[in-house]
């Protein structure tokens, strides 16, 4: 048999693969150019193994011996994933003519715990668990990579599940995953599919729509960085899905998503408790604040800067003037909370904004196109708003509604909505202009 050793480098997710292997041990022999029916023979000792190239730039061989391909394989994996995985193959064609087709399906194994009774239960039901779906399909001239397509659509099916360690997965995934499984219950809906569609066969779907999201989201990227006009990149898309429901109405707010880029609570609100919005905030993502962060907005640092509050009363202080979380909107909150003070130096106001846009590490830093939001918060800040508003306990106001809070708080609407208009035509095209009223 040739040698099992593949010159190529292809990636899944956030992992370089640079070589394959795969053989049995038992004959002593190794393939490379298997066919579909090998995958019903069993050796008593099948052994795969591959080399990555992590993100972080290091190598890695990993390898996992079983009795055949699906444990071998689901041995390998486990390695890269969170949790013990099964592997099994759903659909395969190797036909003479046809480019090698490969669908491999992964799906977590339950943890299992002891019942009183001393039956062993699982935790969750199978539905609960995580399930993903991988394809991979040969060039035409190429119908002998069995072993290597297997191994990609196995690590493209653990990536759709979400399966993979964070050394290994894609950042934004979990976002897209989420944003693929309604997308397809999107399509299963308008074209009218009955309700029970095979699971594989949405999982399939699933991985498909995964696939073009991230190329998509690639594409946009390179268009955005190569864009000489940063201000009004977004003008190149169609933000329309942000601003507007299905029906196609405005949004004043948009605070049932898990996206903390779409959240937005809107002033449009007055009824609706500081507490009910706040609630709805999505979690940020469970990473350390930076130091520089820490020294310059934390209220118990000794260099802090006028305006600094804890992160309860931060969240407060985006609810009570309607902001989301993105960078522009950050940046009129910050503005606000320093404006309100009743001794804000020149000095120390424009050492923050360099600060901002120098010095703070990503995603914490305001770039200069979008620092007019900090000038127009700071202006508003010091012409509504109780003063030094920051150094009051405003987690008092989260059982309030928003009128009532805003009262409080001393932030006259009329004002705040002068200050919008105003953001809106000092930086246009952008989300945070664009949603504000």
């Amino acid at each position: 048999m040739p040698d099992a050793e593949q010159s190529f480098s292809m990636m899944v997710a956030s992992i370089e693969i640079l070589q394959v292997e795969c053989f049995e041990n038992a004959k002593g022999q190794v393939h490379a150019q298997a066919t579909a029916e090998d995958l019903s023979n069993t050796g008593s000792n099948f052994s795969v193994s591959l080399k990555i190239r992590k993100k972080t730039g290091g190598e890695m061989e990993l390898s996992s011996e079983a009795s055949s391909r699906e444990a071998g394989l689901a041995g390998l994996l486990a390695q890269l994933c969170i949790r013990p995985v099964t592997v099994s193959f759903t659909e395969i064609e190797n036909r003479s003519e046809k480019p090698l087709k490969i669908i491999v399906a992964v799906r977590e194994v339950s943890q299992a715990e002891k019942s009183s009774d001393g039956e062993i239960a699982s935790k969750r039901t199978t539905k609960d668990l995580r399930a993903g779906v991988g394809r991979y399909v040969s060039a035409p001239d190429r119908s002998d990579d069995l072993h290597l397509g297997l191994v990609i659509a196995s690590l493209r099916a653990a990536s759709h599940a979400g399966l993979l360690k964070a050394d290994y997965r894609a950042n934004n995934q979990k976002t897209f995953r989420a944003w693929s499984k309604e997308l397809c219950r999107d399509v299963i809906e308008a074209l009218e599919l009955p309700e029970e569609v095979n699971e594989l066969e949405r999982l399939e779907a699933e991985g498909i729509i995964l696939e073009q999201l991230n190329r998509v989201a690639s594409a946009a990227v390179v268009t955005a960085a190569n864009y000489p006009r940063p201000d009004s990149v977004l003008s190149l898309f169609d933000t329309s899905a942000w601003l507007f429901d299905s029906q196609g109405r405005r949004r004043d707010a948009y605070t049932d998503t898990d996206l903390w880029l779409a959240w937005y609570p809107g002033i449009e609100n007055d009824d609706r408790t500081v507490d009910e919005v706040i609630e709805t905030m999505p979690q940020s993502p469970p990473t350390k604040i930076p130091f520089v962060v820490r020294v310059f907005e934390n209220p118990k640092s000794w260099i802090r800067f006028r305006g600094a509050v804890d992160l309860e009363d931060h969240d407060v202080m985006h609810a009570l003037l309607g902001r989301g979380l993105q960078d522009q909107d950050e940046a009129f909150v910050l503005g606000f909370a320093m404006g309100t003070g009743k001794k804000v130096s020149w000095f120390q106001y424009h050492i923050f904004k360099f600060v901002l846009a120098w010095l703070y590490p990503e995603p914490y830093r305001i770039p200069k196109y979008l620092q007019p939001a900090f000038d127009l918060g700071f202006q508003c800040g010091k012409e509504t708003g109780e003063k030094d508003l920051y150094k009051q306990n405003l987690k008092d106001l989260r059982t309030l509604n928003l009128r009532e809070a805003r009262e409080k708080a001393g932030i006259e609407m009329t004002v705040l909505r002068r200050y919008y208009e105003l953001e809106q035509q000092q930086i246009p095209f952008t989300i945070a202009s664009l949603r504000l009223p």
